[in-house]
């Protein structure tokens, strides 16, 4: 073998020793937490249960999974939970992007499930409207910490 060929060969070893180093890296940096909360308001109607799946790369939050149940025997009650849901996420899929839904009622139950993609969700925008969100991000993005935070002042629990 020659020199050249010795020297192509080591360095294509050692390019494929960085792709799995930075594979590595890539792949157990991505965290999952996920959180829970139930609020019992059967004095008032209803029974209301979410579960947050917060995704992240490293500290900053790339997708959230949001699923709702509100649980009551008064349909009228359901139903304005589930035309408040429909107005609120619609609004926010129009004004910031990056944001899907999908509400159902059905027996005694409306569900959502909303998936949050902050890749192409405008933050900044959405911290314009809502200022206390700065205190959740860092550079404009959400980071794992201050979502975490803001599921758990509203009295989730987080694993």
């Amino acid at each position: 073998m020659k020199l050249n060929e010795k020297r192509i060969l080591y360095l294509a070893f050692a390019l494929l020793i960085v792709a799995v180093i930075v594979a590595l890296i890539v792949i157990f940096n991505h965290k999952q937490v996920t959180c829970t909360n139930v609020s019992n308001q059967t004095k008032n109607g209803y029974v209301y249960e979410t579960k947050y799946i917060i995704k992240s790369s490293g500290n900053i939050v790339d997708t959230i999974n949001i699923k709702e149940t509100v649980t009551s025997d008064d349909s009228e009650k359901l139903s304005n939970f589930k035309k408040q849901f429909d107005e609120q996420y619609e609004y926010n899929k129009k004004n910031y992007g990056g944001f899907d839904y999908t509400i159902k009622q059905k027996n005694n139950k409306v569900t959502t499930d909303i998936n949050i993609n902050y890749k192409e969700f405008n933050m900044k925008k959405f911290i314009k409207n809502n200022v206390a969100m700065k205190k959740y991000t860092k550079n404009n993005k959400l980071t794992l910490d201050g979502a975490k935070k803001m599921y758990e002042s509203s009295g989730a629990t987080c694993k």
